[in-house]
């Protein structure tokens, strides 16, 4: 399978490898065309460089837009057409960092980031909110444990989404747990109740509620 990561910022660059690491076939695309070549070149056959985002979306099934949340709109509005019929992962939490490091939230108090995204996305785009649960150095270290996997938390609104990246959180040695809807996108993110958290199956599954999971 062949899946399209815009974006190869620290988060970008670990799910890529994690992902080729897997046996997943990945087309990469950044802004930064140098980060995205030296990816490329350290995941080795795996990965190739598109010429820009929307040549990413060429022949892959699923994209991760793992871009800073601020401009997630325009690259979406960018590729909005290729979209249709694709399975769309964003990691991105909603937040930015000053120049003293301290972070704040771009989004009002209360405002899912998921159904925030979900109106951007065009008719036919199937969205799941995942890979931006753990911060990219817990992300690396947690991935492929053993004998237990550890979690990685997911929303969605479509069944179909939560097969599909199903399917990667596994490829990207996790066991995925869906913590509901888009509209429980908050649960992910910084702050949130299920962030950074590295746990088994039966205990992800107590924290959301069985009936849930």
């Amino acid at each position: 399978m062949t899946t399209a990561i815009i974006g190869t910022g620290g988060l970008g660059s670990v799910i890529a490898r994690q992902l080729a690491a897997g046996g997943e076939t990945l087309r990469l695309s950044s802004a930064d065309k140098d980060s995205a070549r030296t990816l490329a070149a350290q995941i080795g056959r795996a990965a190739v460089v598109a010429v820009d985002n929307r040549d990413a979306l060429q022949g892959a099934g699923a994209v991760i837009l793992a871009l800073r949340f601020t401009v997630l709109k325009s690259v979406i509005d960018e590729i909005a057409g290729p979209l249709t019929g694709k399975l769309v992962v964003v990691p991105s939490n909603p937040v930015t960092a000053d120049a003293h490091g301290n972070v704040s939230r771009v989004l009002p108090k209360g405002q899912s980031s998921g159904k925030v995204v979900a109106g951007w996305l065009p008719a036919g785009a199937r969205l799941a909110m995942a890979f931006g649960t753990m911060s990219a150095g817990l992300f690396e270290s947690a991935g492929n444990r053993s004998p237990e996997r550890a979690v990685l938390f997911y929303v969605t609104d479509d069944d179909r989404a939560g097969e599909e990246v199903e399917r990667l959180i596994r490829t990207a040695g996790f066991e995925p747990v869906k913590a509901g809807g888009v509209d429980q996108s908050g649960r992910l993110e910084v702050g949130g109740d299920l962030h950074d958290l590295v746990v088994g199956p039966a205990e992800a599954r107590s924290l959301i509620g069985g009936d849930r999971a």
